[in-house]
């Protein structure tokens, strides 16, 4: 493996770290007035994210986004996220996470804006396809600039003007390792959860 690639792959992550002040989807016993905010499968309680979202508030609706997956993979304790373990996440807390993105950004941002572009830039999902597929993949979401991958926690785009599907992005802001993999492995399960 080459420098350039061993780099790239080092850049890209997709491992997870928590944030300490994000405690919403921790175990809840709401009323039932509030339970389509409840995952009936994890417990993992949306409110905050909703609110986070419903307020334009894109870094902390990314920040409890990373959050929630890692609550949903049971990896809260470790902090981030195996390729297995996005493998198990269920379907219907991916299916929450995306349609919050997607109503409360006007359709610009989820995983369902995402996936399409994912494959239009010839990426398969659960496949490794050569890196400059994930590439493009990265420049049309705007997480390249000027033919490099972003450093996340200082780049991302929470903005009304950031490109299409540049959000979520629940990357690792130190932990870097295994981006593209990952990807490819909640990109097959955004298709088994018919998020398109």
């Amino acid at each position: 493996m080459n420098i350039k690639a061993l780099i790239f792959s080092a850049i890209i992550s997709f491992s997870f770290v928590s944030l300490p002040h994000q405690n919403s989807f921790a175990q809840s016993d709401l009323s039932e007035s509030s339970s389509n905010l409840v995952s009936p499968e994890t417990k993992i309680d949306y409110s905050n994210l909703e609110n986070y979202l419903k307020n334009k508030e894109w870094r902390e609706a990314n920040n409890e986004t990373r959050n929630i997956i890692l609550s949903a993979t049971g990896r809260m304790d470790i902090g981030w996220v195996r390729e297995n373990d996005l493998k198990k996440i269920s379907c219907e807390d991916l299916k929450k996470i995306d349609d919050l993105w997607y109503t409360n950004s006007n359709g610009r941002f989820g995983f369902r804006v995402q996936l399409p572009i994912y494959i239009e830039t010839g990426n398969r999902p659960g496949k490794l396809i050569a890196d400059d597929a994930y590439n493009r993949f990265g420049d049309r979401v705007g997480w390249r600039k000027d033919n490099d991958w972003i450093i996340f926690i200082e780049n991302l785009n929470f903005t009304d003007n950031a490109p299409i599907g540049h959000l979520p992005n629940p990357r690792s802001e130190y932990s870097v390792t295994g981006g593209r993999l990952a990807y490819s492995v909640l990109a097959e399960r955004m298709v088994q959860c018919n998020l398109n």
